[in-house]
């Protein structure tokens, strides 16, 4: 899975092409553990089965469509669900299982986005935003991997974006918005990282004029374009200096 797929017939058959293993590890275990992850399995496919058909209604304008609240407590669900399998998987010895459950949290963001629904279990989705962003080299698959995060920045609930706690670094809207500008970094795309560190100047100002700062100490390191170089460097002038991210 590229993490990239988004519509919900492709999560229902990546999601059970990636648990099939599981299950046949548990359906021949006596574990009462086992018989709870079957049923969280199950669980999560008529999930999916209710996100397919919320599609289809939305689609048809059927009067079944369901309010933004009930659609954000199935992708809060959801989200749950893929995140207590991941670590079922974990605990497996199944890791490439455990990404692929976890990186099954971007379709269900998207999905939920595209509902107009608000996205409010972002933890998943930072691990596998920054997981999915170490594995892509291609420019255009980072500028895709942008807008993605860009939507999923978009529809964060207001109770994580208005990031009170900001004195927790490993909070998930910090991360997440430090992995954007990273994200459109790598894609040496001028005009995407101008729109993208605009809006990490409102969205987390204080880390934002480290990550410029920082950003700019890369540019020498790495050998980025003079283009990419240019936008960086006007942010960290417009921003100032301040001690580095990591």
């Amino acid at each position: 899975m590229n993490g990239l797929n988004f519509e919900p017939e492709q999560i229902k058959d990546l999601f059970a092409e990636n648990t099939r293993p599981m299950m046949l590890s548990l359906q021949a275990s006596s574990e009462a553990s086992a018989s709870s992850t079957l049923d969280m399995i199950k669980a999560m496919q008529a999930t999916i089965d209710i996100m397919m058909r919320q599609q289809s209604d939305r689609k048809s304008n059927s009067p079944g469509v369901l309010s933004s609240e009930e659609l954000s407590e199935i992708g809060d669900y959801a989200m749950n669900l893929l995140e207590q399998l991941a670590i079922v998987a974990a605990n497996m010895g199944m890791q490439d299982v455990m990404i692929e459950l976890q990186r099954l949290s971007l379709p269900v963001a998207y999905w939920l986005a595209q509902q107009g629904a608000e996205i409010s279990k972002l933890d998943i989705v930072v691990n596998a935003v920054a997981g999915l962003a170490n594995t892509i080299t291609e420019t255009t698959e980072l500028e895709r991997l942008s807008r993605l995060i860009a939507l999923i920045v978009e529809h964060t609930s207001t109770e994580i974006s208005q990031d009170i706690e900001q004195t927790n670094p490993m909070r998930p809207w910090r991360i997440i918005n430090l992995n954007w500008g990273i994200v459109a970094t790598r894609s040496h795309n001028a005009e995407l990282m101008d729109k993208v560190f605009e809006q990490l100047v409102k969205n987390i100002p204080v880390d934002a004029k480290a990550f410029f700062t920082e950003g700019m100490q890369q540019m020498d390191i790495i050998g980025y374009p003079d283009h990419v170089r240019e936008v960086m460097e006007k942010y960290s002038k417009a921003c100032g200096n301040q001690d580095s991210l990591h």
